[in-house]
Parts: structure tokens; C-alpha cells; sequence
């Protein structure tokens, strides 16, 4: 039987860690994943908002206070470099999913220059199987700019490696396709961590007990803390040394301590 209380310990499975949090460059650490070994991937890139970092002096305090900085990621790239790396980033995230599995991949609409870019624009051109869109209501905005209808929401779109035939815990469709679940303000000394019900709704909805979910996103580790909470076995992976003890933590606080939490870089 499954137990919280019970240690766990590393498994390997031909390189890849389970109940590991990896510090290194994601891209390189999922290259090491065999094939179809993961059942569930709840993740969110930074965004690559460079172009919109507000600066007006008159309002110093309120855009430092809003914009979204991170620890170990200047996330400041070009279009082109940017998109190439979510591309590759996504295909190998299709390549160790199961068959089962599903991939739920944050991301929003940026606007540049007045004109939407849409991460469709990308994932279109993946190997993922594009199969749903959840809206997420995050019930307001950070900041307000009226030359349009300022969108208070992003999107989670559902990818996998195929269109049908993976798991799907029928109870988890009560909640719709619009969730509307206020965002965490800045905690942990990270300002863009997940709200732990919106993983909580794709744990539930897309893994059993025992399965493993994968954040190669991993921040301060709201994905591997909800992912152990509902009994699943989890891996997650950052750049960032500070977020990884912060989520190692986050970890030992529910009672876990059955990996070892090795500061290893991959």
C-alpha cells in the first residue's frame, strides 16, 4: 500500500531518479529520461515578457513589485531562440511521457508592439497530440493598462503523445474547462509559483496513486509538493539551487524524508 508516513527511496530507472529533485539545465537532464517513463508533467516556462518590463520612474516601486524575476533565468532571449528552445523542450517532454500520459503546459498570450503571440504558434509545431485548452481565471491582474481588454487569464493547454487512450479519472471533469483560482502572490521568494489547487486539479484528473509526475519547470516545488501530498512519486528540476532547497523543503515540512536531498548538479 502507498503510504505518506512510509519512507521512499530513489528508484533509478535507467538514469532517471524518481523522488529526485535535479539541479541543472532541464533540457539536458530529460535528454538522460528513457522513453515513456513519465505519467504526468505539470509545468510552466518563464515566459520571455523581456519586452515588457515596465520602467516609468513614476512608478518604480509598483513595476518592480510586479514584474516577474527569477532566481537563476535572465529571461530575456529573442523570439527565435526562445520558441526553438520550447519546441525542443516540449518534444522531449512528449518522448518521456507514456502513452497514458498527459503534459498540462502553462503559458499565455504576450503581447509586443500591440500584437499577439501565441504559444500555439509553437506547440503547433511539436509532436504533441493537442487535445484540450483550460482557461485559467486567475480572478484579476497584476497590472492594469487600458488599451484593450486586459486578459485575466492564461491558458493550460493538455498535450500528449497521442489523441485518445490515455488515463482520465472521470470525476475531475466537474470542474469545466474555466478554472477560476486566484494565483499565489509572491511566496518562497519566487513571484510566478503555481497555485497548489490548479496542480492538485491536473493530479487528480490525469494520474492514480503510485504514478509519477514530472515538473522539469520546477521553481520552488509546488509540483513535487502536491505531487507527494496525493501519494504520487514525483521529479523535479531547476536551475536554481535556491528554489530546489526551498521546494526540498516544502517537501520535509509534509512529513517527507525518504530521498536524499543531494545538491548533485546534472
Amino acid at each position: 500500500m502507498f503510504n505518506r508516513s512510509t519512507k521512499r527511496k530513489i528508484r533509478k530507472r535507467e538514469g532517471m531518479e524518481i523522488n529526485k529533485i535535479y539541479t541543472g539545465d532541464n533540457l539536458e537532464i530529460l535528454k538522460t529520461f528513457p522513453d515513456n517513463s513519465i505519467d504526468l508533467i505539470v509545468t510552466s516556462p518563464n515566459y520571455n515578457n523581456w519586452r515588457n518590463r515596465r520602467t516609468q520612474a513614476s512608478r518604480k516601486e509598483f513595476w518592480e513589485r510586479t514584474n516577474i524575476t527569477y532566481d537563476n533565468c535572465t529571461d530575456k532571449e529573442d523570439d527565435e531562440t526562445y520558441e526553438a528552445r520550447q519546441i525542443e523542450i516540449i518534444n522531449e517532454m512528449i518522448r518521456v511521457l507514456k502513452p497514458t500520459g498527459t503534459l498540462c503546459y502553462n503559458h499565455k498570450d504576450r503581447i509586443f508592439e500591440f500584437e499577439v503571440k501565441s504559444p500555439l504558434e509553437w506547440i503547433l509545431k511539436t509532436n504533441a497530440k493537442y487535445r484540450q485548452r483550460i482557461t485559467w481565471d486567475r480572478c484579476g491582474m497584476q497590472a492594469y493598462n487600458p488599451v484593450r481588454f486586459y486578459r485575466v487569464d492564461e491558458d493550460i493547454y493538455i498535450l500528449g503523445k497521442e489523441a485518445k487512450g490515455f488515463t482520465w479519472n472521470k470525476e475531475a471533469a466537474k470542474y469545466l474547462s474555466v478554472w477560476r483560482i486566484v494565483p499565489n502572490k509572491n511566496i518562497y521568494g519566487h513571484n510566478a509559483t503555481f497555485p497548489e489547487e490548479l496542480v492538485k486539479r491536473c493530479v487528480e484528473a490525469f494520474t492514480n496513486e503510485g504514478n509519477v509526475v514530472l515538473d522539469p519547470y520546477n521553481g520552488t516545488g509546488t509540483t513535487t509538493k502536491v505531487a507527494y501530498e496525493m501519494k504520487r512519486n514525483f521529479i523535479g528540476i531547476d536551475n536554481s539551487e535556491k528554489y530546489n532547497e526551498i521546494a526540498k523543503t516544502r517537501i520535509k515540512e509534509c512529513g517527507g524524508s525518504f530521498f536524499n536531498f543531494s545538491n548533485e548538479n546534472v
